[in-house]
C-alpha cells in the first residue's frame, strides 16, 4: 500500500472521519474529540507519527485499531503543515482585501 503525507490537521480529521464510519457498536458517542497526531522519529514500521487515542470508555481498542491503520497509510509532513498554514494566510488576506473594497495589489503587510 502507498503511504500518502498529509498535515496533521488533514491526518486528524481523517481519523475522526474512519471512528465515526463504522462504530462498534449503537451508541458510540457522535461527538468524538480527536487530538492531533504528535511527530516521532521513523520507527521500524515506516510510521513517524501517533496519536492518543480519545477516552471513551469501551471504545478504546476500536478507536487504536483505527488510529493504527491510519499510521500505516498516512505520513506527518511539516512542509505540507506550513503549506495549509500559508494558504489560509493567502485566503484570508484576499477575504480582507475584498471586503475592504481594495484591489488585492494594495494589500499591506
Amino acid at each position: 500500500m502507498a503511504t500518502k503525507v498529509l498535515s496533521a490537521e488533514q491526518i486528524r480529521q481523517e481519523v475522526h472521519r474512519r471512528i465515526l464510519l463504522n462504530p462498534p457498536a449503537s451508541g458510540y458517542p457522535g461527538e468524538v474529540s480527536v487530538p492531533m497526531p504528535t511527530a516521532h522519529p521513523v520507527d521500524a514500521e515506516a510510521r513517524n507519527w501517533d496519536m492518543e487515542a480519545p477516552g471513551h470508555a469501551g471504545y478504546g481498542v476500536y478507536v487504536r485499531r483505527v488510529i493504527e491503520e491510519a499510521r500505516k497509510e498516512f505520513l506527518l509532513s511539516d512542509a505540507a503543515e506550513r503549506d495549509e498554514i500559508l494558504g489560509d494566510t493567502f485566503a484570508h488576506d484576499s477575504t480582507a482585501c475584498l471586503a475592504e473594497g481594495m484591489g488585492c495589489r494594495e494589500i499591506r503587510h
